[in-house]
């Protein structure tokens, strides 16, 4: 696992004149030089340095013309890559991005910042998988160097774009008698993309988080992850019995849509004792009352 405070110098070599001449290593008066310190914090910005949640960080590199690079990751090595003085830069950082949940999609170079996405990966039933702890950071960088070399450091503050779920039963049984056919859930509310300014998009997502019945025939999914929704958008719960929907739960006891916040964990606990009644507990991240009694 690497530290969460990784340092890594990127020089960028900025032309002053037009193509097709540019910053070389004999002439340095227009380059720049970042190092690049990369932090992550939770909801409320504490940082989260030293508690071991960030196990890896990308970092993407966009230009006027799109995207330009990867900023490869390192402690004790330098990176280089050119751009002109005037051009605008945007760096894109990325926590915890995993090839097993989530797919960087559409990600060639050129392509627009406004294009570039991060996509759920499917089961072979095509519902969505849940995601892994990402973080997410956009810094831009506006070159005005005037110094013959200058020299900037950069702290990129990646913030929790994940929202944690955890969705019990009560009585489940009672209402639909468990007849050795398997409950699961389906949670769908959010898009199944995430564009690289950090907002949720694409087409309706279906997580279909791993589900488990108790000795009393209820119900459980253990903490998991999905995108968080947007304004104004709420997320439904369906209860499956096998392949048959059994009913969908949109709103808590007070008729309050459903949400998932970024960087927060959710507890929906959904008692069928008499009508249905939906508990919702929104807690600090990691923090789970169902957790202590599954």
């Amino acid at each position: 696992m690497k530290p969460l405070r990784t340092s890594i110098l990127a020089v960028a070599y900025i032309c002053l004149v037009l193509p097709p001449a540019s910053c070389v290593r004999e002439d340095m008066s227009a380059c720049m030089v970042y190092e690049l310190n990369m932090q992550a914090v939770d909801a409320e910005g504490n940082d989260l340095s030293t508690s071991g949640v960030l196990e890896k960080s990308e970092v993407y590199l966009f230009g006027k013309n799109g995207f330009v690079r990867m900023v490869p990751a390192g402690v004790s090595s330098d990176y280089l890559f050119g751009n002109y003085k005037e051009e605008k830069l945007t760096l894109v950082a990325w926590g915890n991005v995993k090839e097993d949940t989530l797919i960087t999609a559409g990600l060639e170079p050129g392509t627009p910042i406004e294009e570039a996405r991060l996509r759920l990966k499917q089961h072979a039933e095509g519902n969505h998988l849940p995601i892994t702890d990402i973080f997410y950071c956009c810094k831009e960088l506006d070159n005005v160097a005037t110094r013959s070399v200058q020299e900037e450091s950069i702290t990129l503050v990646m913030e929790r774009m994940a929202a944690g779920l955890s969705i019990r039963t009560r009585h489940l049984a009672d209402q639909y008698p468990y007849e050795g056919t398997p409950y699961t859930f389906i949670v769908k509310g959010t898009g199944s993309e995430m564009d690289f300014r950090g907002k949720v998009t694409g087409k309706s997502a279906g997580y279909k988080p791993t589900t488990f019945t108790d000795g009393e025939g209820d119900a459980y999914a253990p903490p998991f992850r999905i995108f968080p929704t947007e304004e104004g958008e709420h997320i439904e719960v369906e209860i499956y019995r096998g392949e048959e929907k059994l009913c969908t739960v949109a709103q808590d006891g007070e008729r309050n849509p459903l949400r998932a916040e970024a960087g927060k964990q959710t507890d929906i606990e959904i008692d069928f004792r008499y009508t249905v009644t939906t508990l919702v507990r929104v807690l600090p991240w990691g923090e789970t009352e169902q957790e202590t009694e599954m």
